[in-house]
């Protein structure tokens, strides 16, 4: 009937009855889940996902049973059935439309951003357990670092090199774990106009660490840097802003992301995500020239 394979169409079939698929919305591109939305014999809606790994099958199971409740009724779609062997779930569609593919004007961009930020910050206040973090070990720190640098020398001028070991060269310190969405940013962000309510999906990444490292580096660099009202919004909704020792370990974390999702998206020819690590790297340089023109003020 489709190209869904015969043990997720079984298992669709035990929560669904008979079903028809509606639509298939996979991203493009190698190491890409497979999603796809159906109709069931009750007439109601229902959209399926194939994880690439186990991981991150098992991290999105984990985020649907233990923490999207935390963000509040209807925030973020509920796991109906999955399995395992299959690397599959179904979950309740929720309303609303990518920001990423659609984009808001002015008050109601505004509102979307602030409701992203409380959401996170809902989401990071989700109790995690036993689960902790430790901060990286000075080895760590600098063999991360060193792998980092190797990379950008294959694909990027000398001076962005220097730069990137300038931000990485003091390692954050400890700071605390807590419940991380870890693709945070607008295509995973479904705004409903009529009832202007932000909505959350895609939680396969979801984790236990500090926000700094999954959370905020991306939606720093990718996403807020270009927009200073939406950036007030979301700060606004998250409740604070960040610490001088937060800004660093995003901006540190940030450097090692933005050349890793260089380094994946020229293997793969991805050109979005290489579009995506070339930003980080613009607005990584705004900050150090900021930061450099600072010091060197104040040391006049």
């Amino acid at each position: 009937m489709t190209d869904i394979p015969a043990r997720i169409e079984d298992l669709i079939t035990t929560v669904a009855g008979t079903f028809e698929l509606v639509a298939e919305h996979s991203w493009p591109g190698p190491d890409r889940p497979r999603v796809w939305e159906v109709r069931g014999s009750d007439g109601q809606r229902r959209f399926v996902k194939r994880h690439a790994g186990p991981q991150g099958h098992r991290r999105e199971v984990e985020a649907y049973q233990r923490w999207t409740h935390f963000l509040g009724a209807g925030r973020a779609p509920t796991l109906v059935a999955a399995d395992t062997e299959a690397r599959a779930i179904v979950i309740t569609p929720v309303a609303g439309r990518s920001v990423h593919s659609h984009p808001l004007d002015g008050k109601e961009e505004l509102e979307a951003y602030q409701q992203a930020g409380y959401l996170l910050a809902l989401l990071h206040s989700a109790p995690t357990g036993t689960a902790s973090h430790s901060a990286e070990g000075e080895d760590e720190w600098a063999a991360a670092v060193d792998k980092m640098l190797h990379h950008a020398a294959l694909y990027l001028p000398a001076d962005v090199g220097v730069m990137l070991r300038d931000i990485t060269r003091e390692r954050p310190g400890e700071l605390p774990a807590q419940v991380c969405h870890a693709d945070y940013q607008p295509r995973n962000w479904l705004w409903d106009s009529t009832t202007r309510t932000l909505r959350l999906i895609d939680f396969e990444r979801t984790c236990v660490e500090p926000a700094v490292k999954r959370d905020l580096p991306r939606l720093e660099l990718r996403i807020l840097a270009s927009r200073p009202n939406g950036r007030a919004a979301f700060y606004d909704g998250f409740g604070r802003n960040l610490t001088p020792a937060e800004q660093h370990a995003c901006l540190a974390y940030g450097a090692q992301d933005a050349v890793s999702a260089l380094q994946w998206g020229l293997e793969h020819r991805d050109v979005e995500t290489v579009d995506a690590a070339h930003t980080m790297l613009e607005n990584l340089r705004a900050h150090y020239n900021h930061g450099r023109m600072y010091s060197s003020s104040r040391g006049r």
